[in-house]
């Protein structure tokens, strides 16, 4: 807690530590707000994590608990019970790969897809991925802290779930007339997300039972990796900023899975293994 208080230079720089917990002091000293030890426990995910993704996460914890007692808190301009309603109606979905660096730890999965590349959560609109006030985006929400701010976690779970569904349709329908077409996101779900539906995994597979993908960051993907230089998954996700990687290696998509191809081979190699065609309109060719 001192780091983050220390590090922070916005509203948890003013946070005072207590016995009880960590007391946020509200606007003109009234509707304060106490985040006990025990919660914070829970905010620091697994206990094998590194000292910074700790900090991270109690650090976007707390935000989001402020956040949300300025419209949940006994004193919200328009009441708790329009303020959970208006929570409510800007829960998201999130997908996140395995072990993603922005994952908030193993108490943040509200599911996963089969073959244990994706995981999905919720997110919040209105807010970062460290929980900052940002209107244009949709930052990761522990499940944890809609129970600490007592936002019913089924209702939510539930509104997200018809937000994919929403969204799933629309993207199926655009990858069913374009089906070489660059997978991009749709309103509030980024490509990971669409890619934890069923919905939309049918409509990317068709007929085919099973699509390779590359999908190196959260905004874009590509089908059809026999077209695509063999080095250029690895290489777009290592230039990918680690908050916007998606998955490092090329995946498998069925129906039902999602699937991380295993590590291994030289793709570089490979890469310059295949010349250039003799002239542009003729194909390539290996020679002995």
């Amino acid at each position: 807690m001192l780091g983050v208080t220390l590090q922070d230079d916005g509203v948890l720089g003013d946070l005072e530590v207590r016995d009880g917990g960590v007391l946020h002091v509200g606007p003109d000293g009234v509707d304060d707000l106490v985040v006990p030890w025990g919660e914070l426990l829970l905010a620091s995910g697994d206990p094998t994590a590194s000292d910074p993704a700790v900090g991270r996460r109690v650090a976007r914890w707390l935000r989001l608990r402020i956040h949300l007692h300025a419209h949940l808190g006994d004193h919200a301009p328009d009441g708790p019970v329009a303020g959970r309603s208006w929570v409510l109606s800007r829960v998201r979905p999130r997908a996140l790969p395995y072990d993603h660096a922005l994952s908030p730890g193993s108490s943040w999965p509200r599911g996963t897809v089969l073959g244990g590349a994706l995981e999905t959560g919720l997110s919040l609109r209105g807010v970062d991925d460290d929980g900052r006030p940002d209107p244009d985006a949709v930052g990761l929400l522990p499940a944890g802290v809609l129970v600490a701010a007592r936002v019913d976690l089924a209702e939510a779970t539930a509104r997200a779930e018809r937000y994919l569904a929403d969204m799933a349709t629309l993207a199926a329908d655009r990858i069913r007339r374009d089906p070489t077409a660059v997978l991009r996101p749709l309103g509030d779900a980024d490509v990971l997300t669409l890619l934890a539906s069923r919905e939309f995994r049918l409509a990317l597979v068709d007929d085919m039972g099973m699509r390779s993908a590359a999908i190196p960051s959260r905004s874009r993907g590509w089908l059809d990796l026999g077209r695509l230089d063999p080095a250029f998954a690895l290489s777009a996700a290592l230039l990918t900023d680690a908050d916007e990687r998606g998955f490092p290696r090329p995946v498998l998509v069925t129906a039902d899975e999602v699937t991380l191809v295993r590590a291994g081979g030289d793709a570089v190699r490979q890469s310059l293994a295949d010349p250039a065609p003799r002239e542009p309109a003729q194909p390539a060719s290996r020679f002995a």
